[in-house]
């Protein structure tokens, strides 16, 4: 009877371990210990709200956020005067434009302020937009029938073969209008310009050369030139002297727009006269 007995608790025994050890192993094993979060993929609602997160987060590498200094090759040489995306413009606008070569060859920018962009033309009410080119402030003599030349490869827009050029009542007239307008009217500013010449270039820019004498006879609209192309000569169509009919001050006004804006708009003529010697001279 004790064997028995022994025997019946020993196998008591042996089931209350056993029944521990499984009790043990389903807490080890449950799946309440943490895993590793990079372990699964996360569900598509997880993706969705990751990917956002990424696109609100700016760009640390991306111009916009690199400090002035960086942004710009030289950053003093075109100071903002207060407005910082003035600055910036300058830049993006050279790089953009740097493709152009002076119209005419060996000639400077101008040294004189009132031939530059941005200078006031009171007779007109109005701004000079465009750099002119007469003999004694651009480094070389400028004649009366003189060559013009592409300052790069484009489009003729627009040429102007059957350019009449009023006389001196005609211009009193629209010159009148321009004093009582307190401003110059854009077709009042076109006829200003006298024999014109426009070129579309890349990138959105447009190139004018004005008062000119003639322009090239085997050109149209449409057609396409190269830089240093002959398109046209020096003359004085538009202003006072032409419409005198003399050969009077000769010069070539040349424009370049982009974004319908001038290099320089609104700078110092200091600062404007710095841009337009990188874009030409260089």
């Amino acid at each position: 009877m004790r064997k028995k007995g022994r025997n019946f608790n020993f196998f008591v025994i042996t089931c209350l371990i056993i029944a521990c050890l499984f009790l043990f192993s389903s807490l080890i094993f449950s799946g309440e210990v943490p895993r590793k979060e990079t372990s699964s993929p996360p569900s598509d609602g997880q993706e969705k709200i990751e990917e956002s997160k990424k696109e609100e987060e700016p760009d640390k590498e991306s111009p916009g956020n690199l400090p002035a200094a960086e942004q710009n090759e030289n950053p003093k040489l075109f100071p903002s005067r207060g407005k910082e995306v003035q600055f910036k413009w300058d830049d993006v606008l050279l790089e953009k434009i740097s493709f152009l070569q002076s119209p005419i060859p060996g000639a400077q920018v101008t040294s004189r302020d009132s031939q530059l962009p941005g200078a006031p033309r009171p007779y007109r009410n109005g701004i000079h937009e465009g750099l002119d080119y007469y003999s004694g402030s651009c480094g070389i003599t400028i004649n009366f029938g003189d060559p013009v030349f592409a300052a790069g490869p484009g489009i003729v827009y627009r040429i102007d073969h059957d350019y009449l050029e009023p006389d001196m009542k005609e211009r009193d007239e629209i010159l009148k209008i321009c004093k009582e307008r307190k401003d110059t009217p854009e077709d009042i500013l076109d006829k200003l310009r006298g024999r014109q010449i426009w070129l579309t270039h890349p990138y959105g820019v447009i190139t004018r050369y004005a008062h000119l004498n003639e322009v090239a006879a085997h050109l149209q609209e449409g057609d396409l030139v190269e830089a240093g192309d002959f398109i046209g000569t020096i003359g004085n169509s538009g202003t006072s002297d032409g419409a005198g009919g003399n050969t009077l001050n000769p010069h070539l006004h040349f424009e370049i727009w982009i974004s319908g804006s001038y290099p320089g708009e609104g700078l110092s003529p200091r600062e404007i006269r710095e841009l337009w010697k990188r874009v030409l001279e260089n």
